[in-house]
C-alpha cells in the first residue's frame, strides 16, 4: 500500500544546498524503497533561480510578443530566453516548449515569491535529482528515488495535476506495449507515466497556496519499479508530430523556436 507523508518546510527564499537538507534533518525520516517527490520551484529557488523582472531589459522580439499578447515586456524577455520554442498564446500568456515540456510561459512562476520576482525552472534537474539520491545514500546506507515535479495545466481540463521534470532511481516510464489487457488485447501504444502518477499524487500535499510543504515521501511503491535510471525532462517528452493534441490542431503553427539559440550554448 502506497502512503505519502508531506514534509513542511520554511518558505525558501534564498539561494541554500538543498542536498546538505536532504542529508540533515531528513536523513532520520526516509527508509530503503522511499520516493522523495520535490517541488522543482523550491529547487529553484535554492540554486538562486530568481529573478528581478526590474532587472530584465526586454529584446525587440520580446516586446512584439508583449504587446500581441498583452505580457509584460520584462517577462516576454524570460520566456524568449527559457524557452525551446513559442506554439502561440492568449492574453497574459505565452505557450511554450521546454525540453520537451508543453508549459505556459516557459514554466515561469510568480507565485509564492516576492512583489516583482520570478522562479524560473530549476538548473539541470535530472543532477540534482541523481545529486539527492546519491547524498542520501552516501550518507544512510538509504536507497531511495528522487522524483522532481511541477504542476501543469491538461488540455481542456479545468486545475492542475503534477508532472515530473525530472526523475533519478525510478522506472519512471514502463513501456506496456506487447503487454494484453483483461480481454486478450495487445497494448500497442500504451506507456505508464510513473513519475507523473507519483507527482500528481504528491501535488495533493504540496498544494497551490500558502501549504509550505514543498516534500512528499512515498512509501510502498515497490522494488520492481526501482533502478539506477535517470531521466531528464526530455526523455518524459515526445516529438510535436507525434502528440495527438498538436498533431491534431495543427503542430505546425509554430510562432518561433529558439532551438538555434540553444544549440549554440546560449540560453
Amino acid at each position: 500500500m502506497l502512503t505519502f507523508e508531506g514534509i513542511r518546510r520554511p518558505r525558501a527564499s534564498s539561494k541554500s544546498d538543498v542536498v546538505e537538507m536532504f542529508v540533515g534533518d531528513l536523513g532520520d525520516r526516509l527508509r530503503s524503497g522511499d520516493v522523495i517527490v520535490v517541488s522543482s520551484k523550491y529547487l529553484a529557488v535554492s540554486q538562486g533561480r530568481v529573478v528581478s523582472l526590474d532587472s530584465v531589459r526586454p529584446g525587440l522580439k520580446a516586446k512584439r510578443f508583449a504587446s500581441r499578447y498583452r505580457v509584460d515586456p520584462r517577462l516576454a524577455e524570460l520566456i524568449v530566453r527559457e524557452s525551446d520554442e513559442v506554439i502561440g498564446g492568449l492574453p497574459g500568456f505565452l505557450l511554450c516548449s521546454k525540453d520537451g515540456l508543453l508549459t505556459p510561459n516557459a514554466g515561469i512562476d510568480k507565485s509564492n515569491i516576492g512583489h516583482g520576482m520570478v522562479v524560473l525552472y530549476p538548473s539541470h534537474p535530472e543532477i540534482l535529482a541523481e545529486r539527492i539520491r546519491e547524498a542520501v545514500k552516501f550518507s544512510f546506507g538509504v536507497a531511495v528515488a528522487v522524483v522532481i515535479c511541477d504542476s501543469r495545466l491538461s488540455p481542456t481540463r479545468r486545475g492542475t495535476t503534477g508532472v515530473a521534470v525530472a526523475a533519478s532511481g525510478v522506472s519512471a516510464i514502463i513501456d506496456m506495449r506487447g503487454k494484453v489487457d483483461l480481454f486478450g488485447n495487445v497494448l500497442k501504444v500504451t506507456s505508464q507515466a510513473v513519475a507523473d502518477d507519483l507527482s500528481s499524487a504528491a501535488e495533493l500535499l504540496m498544494g497551490e497556496s500558502d501549504e509550505g510543504t514543498p516534500i512528499v515521501i512515498v512509501r510502498g511503491l515497490g522494488n520492481d519499479l526501482f533502478g539506477r535510471t535517470n531521466y531528464p525532462s526530455e526523455r518524459f517528452a515526445i516529438p510535436m508530430q507525434e502528440c495527438v493534441y498538436l498533431r491534431s490542431l495543427g503542430e505546425g503553427r509554430v510562432e518561433y523556436t529558439f532551438r538555434h539559440v540553444a544549440r549554440a550554448g546560449v540560453r
